[in-house]
C-alpha cells in the first residue's frame, strides 16, 4: 500500500484524526515560550510528505543554524520523503515514521528523548499533530488552518496562509519563537565532475501528488519543444523522472530520436543525489511544478517552470534565475493544499504553448 496520495489513509486522517487531535488537545497544557540556551538546543522538525516541500526545508535548517549554531536537529519524515531528507545538510538524526503502521511508530517516538523545541510544518495532515502530541518537547509550534482542525495540541498555533510562498509560512513557524530570519533560499551543492557529458538541458515532465493530472503538459508539446531547442542550440535533451516514469519517458525519447534530436532517457536511472549533479551541470531546466523544479532552483540553474493549477506565489521556484510560465486563466490557481480542486479540464496547462516557452527561454542568454 502506497503512502502518498492514498485516499484510504487520507480518510482515516480526516475522520479519525480530527476528533482524536481535538481530544488530545484537551489534555495538553499550553506552555509559554522561554529563550533556549543555544549551546544545548535540541530541535525536532516534522515534515512527512512531498519532495518539493522537503527541499524547501533546507531554508528552515539554515535559519535554525544561524540562530542556534550548536543545535542538534532531528527530522521526522516518512518513506515518501526520506530520500530528500538525506540530502539536507545539518540534520543529525532522521526518524522514519511508518505511515502504514502508525501505532508502532508512535511507540518508537519515546526513544527519541526530550527536545527543547518542536516545529511541525504540515498544513493539513492530522497525523503530524498526533506525532507532535506524543513527542516530549518544552515548546511546540504548528500550523492552524481553517477547516483542518489540527492545531489544538500546539503551544503556539501559526496561521497557514495562501497569500505567501510556502517558505514564508515556514519562516512564520520560526518567528513564533522569536528566531531571527535571514531570508535564505534553498541551496544544494553538487560535485564538479559531471555525470552527463556534453551540453544538455533537462526536461521534467512528471508532477507528483494528488493534483498531478492538473499539472501535466502534453507529450506533443515536450517533443516539439525538444526539437526546437536542439535545432537552434544543438543542446541534448535529458528526460528526468522516477522509475514509474521510465516507460512513458521512453515514448517521448523515441519520438525525439525519430526527429533527429539527441536525447537521454534518464527517468528512473539516477538517484536524487545524482540528480543534483545532473541538474547542476545542465544549461537549464524546463519543468512542471514539482519537486525537481525546486531542486533545479536550489542548485542555481535557470529554471523555466510551467504552472497550471498551482499558485506561483505559493509554489514558484526560489532562485534569481527562475522564469515562470502560465496561461493567465481566470480560474488559476485552483489548488493550495494539493488536492482540493475538482477541475476535470485543466485548460491552464493546455493553453501553455511551445511558443510561450521558447519565447521565455530565448529572452535570456542560455
Amino acid at each position: 500500500m502506497k503512502e502518498r496520495n492514498n485516499q484510504f489513509m487520507k480518510k482515516i486522517d480526516r475522520y479519525i484524526g480530527c476528533p482524536l487531535v481535538f481530544i488530545l488537545g484537551l489534555f495538553h497544557k499550553k506552555r509559554r515560550f522561554h529563550l533556549v540556551d543555544n549551546q544545548k538546543t535540541k530541535i525536532i522538525l516534522l515534515k512527512t510528505a512531498a519532495m518539493g516541500d522537503t527541499i524547501l526545508m533546507d531554508t528552515v535548517i539554515r535559519e535554525i543554524k544561524a540562530s542556534y549554531p550548536n543545535s542538534e536537529i532531528t527530522f521526522i519524515c516518512s518513506k515518501t520523503n526520506k530520500r530528500v531528507v538525506k540530502l539536507l545538510q545539518d540534520v543529525n538524526v532522521i526518524f522514519d515514521f511508518d505511515m502504514k503502521n502508525p501505532l508502532f511508530s508512535l511507540l518508537r517516538l519515546k526513544k527519541l528523548g526530550h527536545f527543547n523545541l518542536l516545529f511541525d510544518f504540515a498544513p493539513w495532515a492530522r497525523i503530524n499533530a498526533v506525532i507532535s502530541y506524543f513527542l516530549d518537547a518544552d515548546y511546540k509550534v504548528g500550523f492552524q488552518r481553517k477547516g483542518m482542525y489540527r492545531h489544538y495540541i500546539y503551544d503556539k498555533a501559526v496561521e497557514h496562509l495562501d497569500t505567501v510562498h510556502e517558505v514564508e509560512n515556514y519562516r512564520n513557524i520560526l518567528r513564533a519563537v522569536n528566531m531571527g530570519i535571514h531570508l535564505y533560499n534553498p541551496h544544494f551543492t553538487y560535485s564538479a565532475e559531471p555525470i552527463i557529458k556534453g551540453t544538455y538541458v533537462v526536461f521534467h515532465l512528471y508532477p507528483a501528488g494528488a493534483s498531478g493530472l492538473l499539472r501535466m503538459w502534453d507529450k506533443g508539446n515536450w517533443v516539439e519543444l525538444g526539437k526546437q531547442i536542439f535545432d537552434r542550440k544543438r543542446y541534448k535533451i535529458f528526460l528526468s523522472g522516477g522509475r514509474e516514469n521510465t516507460s512513458d519517458a521512453q515514448i517521448v525519447a523515441d519520438r525525439l530520436l525519430r526527429s533527429g534530436v539527441q536525447v537521454i532517457n534518464g527517468a528512473g536511472y539516477y538517484n536524487l543525489k545524482e540528480m543534483q549533479n545532473v541538474l547542476g551541470h545542465a544549461k537549464f531546466l524546463v519543468s512542471v511544478n514539482t519537486g525537481i523544479m525546486h531542486m533545479g532552483a536550489a542548485v542555481g540553474i535557470p529554471v523555466f517552470a510551467l504552472h497550471g493549477a498551482t499558485s506561483i506565489k505559493r509554489w514558484g521556484p526560489l532562485c534569481d534565475k527562475a522564469h515562470n510560465i502560465w496561461a493567465h486563466e481566470k480560474c488559476q490557481p485552483c489548488i493550495s493544499l494539493g488536492f482540493e480542486s475538482n477541475c476535470k479540464n485543466p485548460i491552464c496547462m493546455k493553453h501553455i504553448t511551445v511558443d510561450m516557452v521558447m519565447h521565455e527561454i530565448f529572452s535570456v542568454d542560455v
